[in-house]
């Protein structure tokens, strides 16, 4: 390989570019204002570009052989010709005239040197790099957005359709080596020293699927000639799960470190997100110190769901984990029962609930205390209605996670009492990205994006895209 062939045909193309730019503009550039460094700016950016692709397909060519016969895995290939293919790479698209060769012996299996050096299969159409960006710009933008993003900012102007087909491509590849691509890169994740508290939480978010369901909403006033209870759409929850690191702050209270994130779209029974989560915890669980005297923590904080409470109970990963009912909904129930015994948002409804509320963080037997007050006052006030109904609701959601409810006792360990991360994690990394106006999804294809985003917001997407390289590879 020579790299002044290289360099020579990158500057040759980037300056006969440049120079053609500025034939057609004639004395444009002569005096300098808004206008002409916009143009500057432009032509500099095409120039590189054009160089970019000549510096690259020379480089391949290069670096193409062309022999008789050539042997990969114990198989005999013979010369066959040229073919020429067209990539996209983050200068744009180039041509490569490249060798190929066949396996008659086997049935007419064709291999290309230059396609298997760049680790791309049958039917890729973009480099890795450009695969690369396009799928962590896929976490954030939708193909419209992130086509017209790279058209203002990059070199590379991939169409709508292309981005799609990338995220749909390389999605499929992830999905099928989630398991592997999952512990390997859970394996190298670097846990604090200043750890204090593994905490893992789990919750469920709605989102719309392009499959037929029951109508949301309010019923249809205006007449129509035929009345449906059905939709083309509907909704179903996608879940999230959370691992967190905790440590101590300057008053001795929990400080979240950092948190790692998985989720899937809606499925029977969460199967394969029960799956993936305990693989998560699991996985990150063997990072945490160990030693004689080192002792920590693990925590699940839940939201009482009674799947998750269910699934909390036979999963023999989640069996030996601390459990308590996150704060805030505690909280949020308590506001619902003061609401239905003294009315909503009166003074004795906030005073009953700012009292027991306070008694929650600071009295080991308020939970008791709070079961034993409603139930009286229900005897007592013998309500009827809506806010019997309420209040009996409340009653036995006390009943179900009294237990759950050991506050004092872990502020006082200087443990969280707040599953802060999952809630804001089933807005961001599914909210934000899956639920914007007009949105609607195919379960497969949320997926992919799901798994990207899930990875992204957990800082871990370099090491997840360096372990899908070589399992592509070693595939």
């Amino acid at each position: 390989m020579s790299n002044s062939n290289i360099l020579f045909a990158a500057i040759e193309a980037f300056k006969q570019t440049f120079n053609d730019i500025c034939q057609n503009h004639d004395s444009s550039f002569d005096k300098l204002n808004e206008e002409t460094f916009s143009l500057m700016t432009a032509a500099l950016m095409k120039s590189s570009r054009n160089a970019g692709i000549a510096g690259l397909e020379q480089y391949l060519k290069e670096n193409d052989t062309q022999q008789a016969t050539i042997k990969m895995d114990d198989i005999v290939y013979r010369y066959k010709g040229t073919s020429v293919n067209e990539l996209l790479t983050l200068f744009g698209i180039i041509s490569v005239n490249r060798t190929m060769y066949y396996d008659e012996t086997n049935g007419g299996k064709y291999h290309f040197p230059i396609d298997y050096a760049l680790g791309i299969d049958k039917d890729d159409f973009a480099t890795l790099e450009t695969r690369e960006m396009i799928l962590f710009a896929s976490a954030s933008c939708v193909p419209r957005e992130l086509s017209q993003l790279l058209e203002k900012s990059s070199l590379c102007n991939p169409s709508r359709t292309a981005i799609q087909n990338i995220i749909n491509r390389d999605g499929e590849r992830m999905e099928s080596m989630r398991n592997q691509i999952a512990i390997n890169v859970y394996s190298d994740c670097e846990v604090s020293g200043l750890t204090q508290a593994f905490v893992v939480s789990l919750d469920g978010v709605n989102v719309l699927l392009r499959e037929p369901g029951k109508k949301k909403g309010r019923k249809t006033v205006r007449p129509v000639s035929v009345v449906s209870d059905k939709s083309p759409t509907s909704y179903h929850n996608a879940m999230v799960g959370a691992v967190s690191f905790y440590g101590l702050d300057s008053e001795n209270k929990p400080d979240r470190i950092s948190s790692i994130y998985t989720a899937r779209m809606p499925e029977e029974k969460s199967t394969e997100f029960k799956k993936d989560f305990e693989l998560m915890v699991s996985t990150i669980e063997k990072k945490l110190p160990q030693g004689k005297y080192i002792s920590i923590p693990k925590i699940l904080l839940t939201d009482g769901h009674l799947m998750i409470k269910g699934f909390a109970k036979v999963s023999k990963v989640l069996q030996p984990y601390e459990k308590l009912l996150d704060f805030y909904h505690a909280a949020e129930h308590l506001s619902k029962a003061a609401d239905a015994m003294y009315g909503e948002k009166t003074n004795l409804s906030k005073v009953y609930y700012n009292k027991w509320r306070n008694r929650l963080k600071t009295d080991n037997s308020a939970p008791a205390a709070i079961l034993r007050s409603m139930k009286s006052f229900q005897i007592r006030q013998n309500l009827s209605g809506k806010r019997s109904d309420e209040l009996k609701a409340e009653i036995t959601f006390f009943k179900n996670n009294k237990k759950l409810m050991r506050y004092h006792e872990f502020i006082t360990r200087g443990l969280p009492i707040g599953s802060g991360p999952i809630e804001a994690a089933a807005k961001t990394i599914v909210k934000q990205r899956l639920c914007r106006s007009g949105m609607s999804w195919k379960r497969e294809k949320g997926q992919h994006v799901l798994s990207i985003r899930a990875f992204v917001q957990s800082d871990l997407w370099e090491s997840v895209w360096e372990h899908y390289k070589k399992l592509r590879r070693a595939a």
